[in-house]
């Protein structure tokens, strides 16, 4: 009973610390939680101050009108750089201007005048003529006359002034009920900019601009009529155009402005977007004969004198005010833009309420404070970060502010352009200069946070330093353990070598042999023939006479043997190669063997002997200059010191290349590249070997770190920059012995090594003690 208790007591431990720990990891949480949040608040919270503020002032103003003709001025600079619009043939402008006055003599024009001009107009069958002439008094001669035009032609327009001095309708155009309002409507800037579709008169009358009332008269003729879509909102449907009237919540207006039923005007151009000819031209028959047919003509002033010209988009750049624009032109571009937006398809413009305006406003705002903030915290721009950043941030972003704005316009948008880019503007430079501010302050907060712990870091150093040394002495038992493995490596690569070199020397043998057996069995099977000829016919007839002639017996009783002997030839050299290759590869390095060192230097000779051997005809083969002594064999290991050979020798008939690249083929044969090879017994039992080279030396600076880990010259997939440093190890540590550089630098180079002719295990070292110490240095 009571060990029952015990184990209860101790679960229930094990569940209060559980649930301790499970509450401190979660406060840890909420704490570290708590900090990111204080931090990104403390980051963000100049952006949540500043845009607001700023998009709120820039609103204010907006809404107020105060950047209103920048922002017009930016659309009419749009107007100016889209694409040239293409001359809309369907309306004729019929021109008035100081020459034709002149021709006539009088001002206005006289009612004789009027007639015999829509007389000729009428000629030519137009869709529909739109008088822009008052004609509300007669102006005799001939006044009864023009009555008489105006009665009988019923496509006939005539105008009148509805708003602010009104000039009365032609009597008898009013009375037959073809009379249009000639008021165009101006903004602030006194641009014409609106068009005005329908206007109220005082008396309560509705009149068409004169612009609409000719485009519906021409569409009316095709069966176009207008449909409605939303009759409380003003929404009509006339072909593929939908007509939605400014209400005076748009930016820019307010609702005073937009009397009547008004949509934004989107110009062709000016007059020169029309065929033009001039009223003389007309009363003298100097015009084609169906120039007119079926389209809407337009008879209107362009004198500058009469005062009929008004600005437009197209009259003025920013600073130098341009040619005005006729109002005759102004009615016609009306009429066209209806024309070519019922039946083509045409974009209309169409403005962004001031909410939507607000919002876009509000946007940039945020906008500008963000990317400002982005580049500082990445510090994209290291040098004045502030000023270059604010500047790089203001660029960019009016850019796309102002490319955004100008392909909204092509797609039909009036969207603003000066207040999101004052928003941005001011917005960036004001959070960089909070930023900037900021950063002071933390800062300042962190250098006294730093001169706190700076006494807390000088007594964790010791404790540091001790961890760092046990770090060391651990990596320095790793790479003793890694030893084994870089040796391998580098024999790996030494291997590589080797295998290179015997594919291509047992290849052209093996083609060799190949190639002499055919002939072989050609020669014997004509041998055969002739043999059993012989033996068919004693007697040498005229048929085997022939036969020993065409085999040609003599040839091939001389050179029959000749291939045999090929063919052993080839075989003894890949006999050789291979018996190359079995004293090379002697892994045993667990072992000791006495074996003949010069049978090792000969074999990895075989295996190089393709790389010694020039590929080009001009340059002679590296020659190699053998001094053998007469040495016994020698107690070490074999596979290992063949290793060494194979290194030494790749590194001379590297830097013998090397030679034959800078020098001349002339001064290579009267100086050719050699490989000089001396070994030798000395008095204290020591064997000796050199290995020297005729090459461009090592530079002195270089041949301190030769057999450091890891150092190479060649370029990277060209050597491991093991070679040299394994050899070291294998020479001085595995076999108690010495590997010595000499170099002068365009001599040539010197390996000498010295080994004891008989190595017992005692003398021989790990080399891993000796490669980790280097590679750790």
């Amino acid at each position: 009973m009571e060990k029952t208790v015990a184990t209860s007591w101790t679960g229930g431990d094990r569940h209060t610390a559980h649930r301790r720990t499970v509450i401190n990891d979660q406060k840890l949480a909420i704490e570290k939680m708590w900090q990111k949040l204080k931090k990104y608040i403390r980051e963000w919270q100049g952006v949540f101050i500043i845009a607001p503020s700023v998009a709120g002032f820039v609103i204010a103003g907006s809404l107020t009108g105060f950047f209103q003709l920048l922002e017009w001025a930016t659309v009419d600079q749009f107007f100016r750089l889209r694409p040239t619009e293409p001359v809309d043939e369907r309306i004729v402008i019929v021109t008035i201007d100081e020459s034709d006055i002149t021709n006539v003599g009088k001002w206005p024009l006289p009612d004789r005048v009027i007639a015999q001009l829509l007389k000729k107009i009428k000629a030519q069958q137009p869709r529909v003529i739109g008088l822009d002439n008052y004609r509300d008094l007669p102006v005799e001669p001939g006044h009864q006359e023009l009555v008489q035009v105006f009665e009988s032609t019923p496509n006939l327009i005539g105008i009148e002034k509805v708003g602010g001095n009104q000039i009365a309708p032609p009597p008898t155009l009013n009375k037959l009920g073809q009379v249009a309002a000639s008021d165009l409507v101006v903004d602030a800037d006194g641009k014409v900019r609106r068009a005005l579709m329908l206007i109220g008169s005082p008396d309560g009358r509705f009149r068409e601009g004169l612009g609409t009332k000719l485009a519906l008269m021409y569409l009316a003729a095709e069966n176009i009529s207008l449909q409605t879509i939303d009759e409380n909102k003003k929404i009509y449907q006339l072909g593929q155009a939908v007509f939605v009237p400014l209400t005076g919540n748009e930016g820019g207006y307010i609702a005073s402005d937009t009397g009547g039923y008004q949509i934004l005007l989107n110009f062709r151009g000016g007059i020169d977007r029309f065929p033009t000819v001039s009223i003389t031209d007309v009363l003298e028959n100097r015009i084609p004969p169906d120039l007119m047919r079926d389209r809407i003509v337009l008879i209107g002033t362009t004198a500058e004198s009469l005062k009929d010209m008004f600005p437009t988009p197209y009259s003025n750049t920013l600073f130098v005010m341009g040619k005005l624009t006729p109002g005759v032109a102004i009615h016609a571009n009306v009429a066209s833009q209806i024309l070519s937006a019922a039946k083509e398809g045409r974009l209309m413009l169409r403005a962004w309420t001031k909410t939507e305006g607000a919002l876009y406003i509000l946007v940039w705002s945020f906008a500008g404070a963000l990317a400002c903030l982005q580049s500082l915290q990445n510090q994209l721009f290291k040098k004045s970060i502030y000023f270059t950043g604010t500047i790089y941030t203001i660029i960019g972003g009016g850019i796309l502010v102002i490319v955004g704005s100008y392909a909204a316009f092509l797609s039909g948008w009036i969207i603003p352009v000066f207040s999101p880019l004052l928003s941005l503007t001011f917005s960036a430079i004001l959070l960089a200069n909070y930023q900037s501010q900021l950063q002071l302050k933390i800062a300042n907060e962190r250098l006294e946070h730093a001169n706190h712990q700076l006494a807390e870091y000088s007594h964790i150093l010791e404790t540091k330093v001790d961890e760092k040394t046990r770090d060391l002495k651990k990596a320095l038992e790793n790479l003793k353990a890694t030893q084994a493995q870089l040796i391998h490596s580098e024999k790996m690569a030494a291997l590589g070598q080797m295998v290179a070199g015997i594919a291509h020397e047992i290849n052209n043998p093996t083609n060799f042999i190949f190639g002499n057996i055919n002939y072989a069995e050609k020669y014997a099977y004509d041998l055969m023939r002739l043999i059993q000829i012989y033996q068919n016919n004693k007697q040498e007839d005229p048929v085997t006479k022939k036969l020993i002639e065409e085999v040609d017996f003599e040839f091939l009783q001389e050179d029959f043997p000749k291939v045999l002997n090929s063919i052993k030839t080839g075989a003894n050299r890949i006999r050789e190669i291979v018996k190359s290759l079995r004293i090379f590869s002697r892994l045993d390095e667990a072992e000791l063997k006495s074996v003949d060192l010069h049978e090792g230097i000969e074999s990895a000779l075989m295996l190089l002997e393709n790389r010694l051997k020039s590929n080009r005809i001009d340059i002679p083969s590296i020659q190699v200059i053998k001094e053998y002594g007469n040495l016994p064999e020698v107690t070490c290991y074999a596979g290992q010191l063949n290793q060494v050979f194979m290194n030494l020798l790749i590194n001379a008939i590297d830097a013998l290349e090397e030679r034959q690249k800078q020098l001349s083929p002339e001064e290579l044969r009267k100086n050719p590249s050699v490989i000089k090879i001396i070994t030798s017994l000395k008095e204290n039992s020591q064997v000796f070997i050199s290995i020297s080279d005729n090459g461009l030396g090592i530079p002195e600076a270089i041949q301190q770190r030769v057999f450091d880990p890891f150092f190479t010259t060649k370029p990277v997939g060209k050597g491991t920059g093991l070679g040299l440093s394994v050899s070291y190890s294998i020479v001085v540590e595995k076999h108690g012995g010495q590997l010595r550089l000499y170099s002068k630098p365009g001599e040539g180079t010197e390996f000498q090594i010295e080994i004891p002719l008989r190595l017992s295990t005692e003398k021989s070292k790990p080399m891993s003690d000796f490669t980790a110490n280097r590679i750790l240095a």
